[in-house]
C-alpha cells in the first residue's frame, strides 16, 4: 500500500462525491421530494403545537394560581394549613433572617380570614384577604389587576373585590360592605368598608369570593395587631425545591411550618400529571400515525427507485455505498423538512400565545369549575420544539431502515426486470 493510500483524504473525497449524488438526487425527482418533506414538516408542526398548547396549559394554570398570588412557597405557623384559624398566627420579626437567604428576594405578610359580607338584603361568605399592598403591587403586579375603580393609596383606603362576587352581589364603586367575624382568640371582628375598586384575579373561583384589604387594616378588623397567618417568600429563581429545604433547616419546625406549592395544593399536581399522561397518550397515536405515515411515503418512494438500486449495483457500486447515498438523502430531506417545520409552527404558536384559545359553552364551565381561566396559550420553552424535532428525526432514521434491509436484500437483474 503507498503512502497516499493511507492518508485520511483518499477516504475523505469518495464521502464528498456520494453526498454530492444524494444532493443532486433530491433534485432529480422533486415530486418524490417533496412528498418526503411535506409529511416532515406536518409532522413537526403537529407534534410542537399540541406540545406546546398542552404545556401552555400548566403554565397558565400555574401562573394564575401560583405565581400571580399563592407563591412557591409559604410559610404559616404549625397547622394553620390544615386548620385556617386566626388562632394560628405569627409574628413578622420571627422569620425576617430569612431575608439572608441568597434565593430569597422579599418576604409578602398577609392574614387569611373568613367573614360574611353583607350589603342590603344580599349576604355572602367571603374570604377576607389582609395584603402588604405596597409589596403586592411592587412584586406581583397587584395594582394592573384592578380592572374598576383605583388600587390602594394614601388618599384611597378601603377594599378592593373580585369582579365574579361583585356580579353576584350586585356591588358598585362607592358600595360599603359590612364584614362580620371572628378574630384574633375568639374577639368579635365587625366593620364597615367602602369599595375603592374591583379586581380581576385571573381565577374565577378567587373572583367569586375574595375581598382584599391592607394588612393594617386586617391587622384592626381581626384585633391581631403585628400578626400575621401567611409569608410568601419570594423566589429570585424558580429552584424552589432545594430553597424549600433550606428554608426548613433554618427555622423551628416546632412552631412553623414550610410549604410548597405542591403540598398546598396537590389536586393541582395531580390534575397535572393525569393531564400529562393522557398527553402522552395522544402524543403516541399521533406519533404512531406519523411513523406509519413516513413509513407508507419510504415504502412507496424505495419500490419506485428499486430499478435505479439494481442499476447502480449492476454497474459495480457496492450495495453500502448505495445504501449511504440513500440515507443522506433521508438525513437531508428530515433536516430540511425538520427547519422548515420548525419555522413554519413558530408563528402559530406565537400567534396562540400572544391571543390564546378562549374555551366557551360547556367546556368553559367544566375549567371555571375547577378554578381555573378558560384560557388555553401556547408555551414558547424552546426545549418542546427541540426535544419533538429531536423524535421526529429518529423516526425518519428508524423508518429509513426498510430502504437499508430493501437494498441489501436487492438482486439487480430482478430489480431491472421490473
Amino acid at each position: 500500500m503507498s503512502f497516499w493510500d493511507k492518508q485520511p483524504y483518499i477516504t475523505f473525497v469518495p464521502f464528498v462525491m456520494l453526498f454530492k449524488l444524494a444532493w443532486r438526487n433530491i433534485f432529480r425527482n422533486k415530486r418524490r421530494s417533496i412528498i418526503t418533506v411535506s409529511s416532515i414538516i406536518f409532522a413537526v408542526i403537529f407534534a410542537v403545537f399540541m406540545r406546546s398548547l398542552q404545556y401552555g396549559a400548566y403554565g397558565n394554570m400555574l401562573k394564575n394560581i401560583v405565581s400571580s398570588y399563592l407563591g412557591y412557597i409559604q410559610v404559616h405557623k404549625q397547622g394553620f394549613w390544615t386548620e385556617k384559624t386566626l388562632d394560628n398566627s405569627f409574628s413578622p420579626e420571627d422569620i425576617t433572617y430569612l431575608l439572608d437567604h441568597e434565593n430569597i428576594g422579599y418576604l409578602s405578610y398577609r392574614i387569611e380570614g373568613f367573614a360574611l359580607a353583607s350589603k342590603d338584603d344580599n349576604s355572602k361568605p367571603v374570604a377576607l384577604l389582609g395584603l402588604d399592598v405596597q409589596q403586592e403591587k411592587n412584586r406581583l403586579g397587584l395594582d394592573k389587576k384592578v380592572v374598576q375603580g383605583e388600587y390602594f393609596t394614601n388618599r384611597k383606603t378601603g377594599i378592593l373585590v373580585g369582579i365574579g362576587l361583585r356580579d353576584i352581589m350586585s356591588l358598585r364603586l362607592g358600595d360599603s360592605i359590612i364584614f362580620l367575624s371572628q378574630g384574633y382568640q375568639g374577639s368579635m371582628a365587625s366593620g364597615s368598608y367602602p369599595i375603592i375598586g374591583f379586581i380581576d384575579l385571573k381565577t374565577p373561583e378567587l373572583n367569586k369570593r375574595t375581598v382584599i384589604m391592607d394588612l393594617a387594616q386586617a391587622q384592626e378588623f381581626f384585633a391581631m395587631p403585628n400578626m400575621v397567618t401567611t409569608a410568601v417568600l419570594g423566589l429570585k429563581n424558580d429552584n424552589w425545591e432545594e430553597t424549600q429545604q433550606e428554608v426548613i433547616a433554618r427555622v423551628d419546625t416546632n412552631q412553623l411550618e414550610v410549604l410548597n406549592w405542591n403540598e398546598m395544593l396537590p389536586e393541582l399536581q395531580q390534575l397535572i400529571a393525569v393531564d400529562k399522561a393522557g398527553g402522552l397518550f395522544v402524543l403516541f397515536i399521533l406519533y404512531s400515525i406519523i411513523t406509519f405515515s413516513l413509513f407508507g411515503t419510504v415504502l412507496m418512494l424505495t419500490e419506485e427507485r428499486s430499478f435505479e438500486y439494481g442499476v447502480l449495483i449492476a454497474v459495480g457500486m457496492a450495495k453500502n455505498k448505495v445504501i449511504i447515498v440513500a440515507i443522506l438523502e433521508t438525513i437531508l430531506m428530515a433536516i430540511t423538512g425538520i427547519i422548515a417545520g420548525l419555522a413554519f409552527a413558530f408563528p402559530v404558536v406565537l400567534y396562540f400565545n400572544i391571543y390564546p384559545i378562549n374555551l366557551s359553552g360547556q367546556m368553559q364551565e367544566v375549567v371555571e369549575k375547577y378554578g381555573f381561566e378558560a384560557l388555553i396559550p401556547t408555551s414558547l420553552d424552546p426545549s418542546i420544539a427541540l426535544s419533538h424535532a429531536g423524535i421526529i428525526f429518529f423516526i425518519v432514521l428508524v423508518v429509513n431502515m426498510y430502504t437499508i434491509v430493501k437494498i441489501k436484500r436487492l438482486e439487480p437483474i430482478k430489480a431491472m426486470r421490473r
